[in-house]
């Protein structure tokens, strides 16, 4: 048995918007679904070799027997960056709702930052500080 190609879903009310705003961040799309009429119920897109899929709760519910949980912070999507300050930009260009600005962490050995997006999924920006001068 080999387990390949993980992928995260976020269940979100509008994929199209969802995958507007994570292609501001970079994401592709690889694969699209869509339900009786023309707007998708999935969509699939990939950044770096990560898989995050976008899904509507309803079509997951009927076809899978899924209760999706679509309130909440249910789950928080790590991206990391060489310039967190330039990406928690981006993300609140592309509609992001912003949670918390480029700050510290870990002893100074990272800057983060969070940001919401639309269906109030967390989203922490990361950047390793350099290290040149530290002990």
């Amino acid at each position: 048995m080999k387990i390949y190609n993980p992928q995260v879903i976020l269940f979100v009310t509008d994929v199209a918007r969802a995958a507007r705003f994570y292609a501001a961040l970079g994401f592709t799309e690889e694969f699209r679904a869509t339900g009786a009429g023309t707007a998708p119920v999935k969509i699939e897109m990939a950044l770096d070799g990560f898989e995050l899929g976008l899904a509507l709760p309803g079509p997951a519910a009927e076809a899978h027997g899924l209760t999706p949980v679509i309130a909440g912070h249910r789950a928080c999507l790590t991206l990391w960056t060489d310039d967190v300050a330039a990406a928690y930009a981006a993300a609140l260009d592309a509609g992001a709702k912003d949670l918390q600005g480029p700050h510290p962490f870990l002893d100074g050995r990272l800057r983060v930052a969070f940001v919401e997006d639309f269906d109030g999924h967390p989203i922490q920006l990361v950047e390793r500080e350099p290290t040149s001068g530290r002990s």
